[in-house]
């Protein structure tokens, strides 16, 4: 924007010298319209600098090393003529912070893109500092009041664990309480007490004996990933990337679990992989966990892992 005034100034001082050394009605002419630029440039520029907006989109979730994008799209909900738009972007990661200056065009839908660094986990903040909106011959500036702020959280990447052994292979079903209908069931002979409704007659006549489909039910989950405390960098994306493989492995095989973050921490439910996006966005980013507490939670674990970062 100052090369532009400074452009108007040395136009302007050429303007009156040459007014001085040719003192005819065109010098005059031309020196009037230098001055008249001034409030052209304002009167003309300033509907279309008040609303001239900024918008910023980014994906939420990145895998470690994919490729992702930060879009800067300018929207002007009239079609008003003005200048570029300035952007002054604040970029905070868990161990640097930086600003990016980034110059917009004018028209409406432009779009500008910034890559997304990938090559490290963690959560990566981005927010407008300063926008400034100026006029058609850039002589005029008005800043934009916008308070955007978003953030990508780029995932470690999943490191299968050492002692894979103790996990669960499977669920175990049980007998349903009170029978009833269940979609999983087996076959078993009757015995004293067996209600009539569960009898399965067809395979009866066939073996010539009373069978009974008894209906099963999984349990209640009662397994336990506790998660240890971690001392740097290093560490945390080591435990997180062992966490995420031992979820990916119960999630596989339909199997909810709890997470308690170090001795003393809150627990959190995850049922499903979207909780635990939610657990790891907290944990990368610093933000403290604030899960609303399991309904109930069981008396006995019957299943304990530990992850560390030994």
């Amino acid at each position: 924007m100052w090369t532009y005034r400074l452009i108007y100034i040395c136009a302007l001082a050429g303007s009156i010298l040459f007014r001085i050394l040719y003192p005819y009605w065109f010098s005059l002419y031309f020196m009037n319209l230098v001055l008249l630029l001034i409030p052209f440039d304002f009167l003309i520029s300033l509907p279309g600098m008040l609303t001239g907006r900024i918008s910023l989109a980014a994906p939420r979730i990145l895998e470690y090393g994919a490729e992702g994008t930060l879009t800067l799209t300018t929207i002007r909900k009239r079609r008003l003529p003005a200048g570029r738009i300035k952007v002054n972007l604040q970029i905070t990661n868990d161990d640097y912070s930086t600003r990016r200056s980034i110059l917009c065009d004018a028209e409406s839908n432009s779009l500008y893109k910034i890559a997304v660094d990938a090559t490290r986990s963690g959560a990566t903040f981005y927010q407008f500092k300063r926008i400034i909106a100026t006029s058609i011959f850039g002589l005029f500036s008005v800043p934009v009041i916008i308070d955007r702020r978003i953030s990508v959280l780029v995932l470690p990447a999943p490191v299968k664990p050492s002692n894979i052994i103790s996990l669960p292979r499977g669920v175990i079903l049980r007998p349903k309480p009170g029978g009833g209908f269940s979609e999983d069931h087996e076959l078993r002979p009757y015995r004293p007490g067996d209600p009539i409704r569960n009898i399965h007659w067809k395979i009866s006549a066939k073996h010539d004996s009373i069978i009974i489909r008894e209906p099963l039910i999984p349990p209640a989950h009662s397994r336990l990933v506790n998660v240890m405390k971690w001392k740097n960098v290093h560490e945390r994306d080591l435990i997180l990337g062992r966490l995420r493989w031992i979820s990916d492995y119960l999630l596989k095989w339909e199997l909810p679990y709890y997470i308690k973050h170090g001795e003393d921490g809150t627990v959190a439910e995850i049922t499903n992989t979207g909780a635990l996006f939610e657990y790891l966005y907290c944990a990368l980013s610093g933000i403290e966990q604030s899960f609303p507490l399991p309904s109930s939670l069981p008396v006995r674990f019957m299943w304990v892992f530990r992850v560390d970062a030994k």
